[in-house]
């Protein structure tokens, strides 16, 4: 199944198809079933980009797999939000976060963030 999959994302490469479909391709398989092949995406976006293909994937890997069963499942991995630092102050409590000895070293030399 990995070097149907390998063999289809060349095709569509010589293809010439769009780098957002390329995203879509660059995702790993994984069989779930006797006739489900899930793969997994990183945003619902890419289940919209993904969907543009689908049919054709599917009779790919049908022709290819000779089995004419093969369903393609679709799984959204979440991904950890990282909460952006703008401020001194942010940059500063999530540094002493990380190492508790920077708040003693601030203290003793007299620094002051806000500068």
């Amino acid at each position: 199944m990995q070097q149907v999959w390998l063999a289809y994302k060349k095709e569509s490469e010589e293809k010439g198809v769009s780098d957002t479909e390329m995203l879509v391709l660059n995702r790993t398989v994984t069989k779930t079933g006797e006739h489900d092949v899930l793969i997994q995406l990183a945003s619902s976006l890419e289940i919209s980009i993904l969907e543009r293909q689908e049919q054709g994937i599917v009779q790919y890997f049908r022709k290819h797999l000779k089995n004419s069963l093969i369903q393609l499942q679709k799984a959204v991995s979440e991904q950890e939000k990282s909460k952006k630092l703008y401020t001194s102050k942010e940059k500063y409590d999530y540094m002493v976060e990380q190492n508790p000895a920077l708040k003693d070293l601030k203290e003793r030399l007299g620094l002051d963030f806000e500068f």
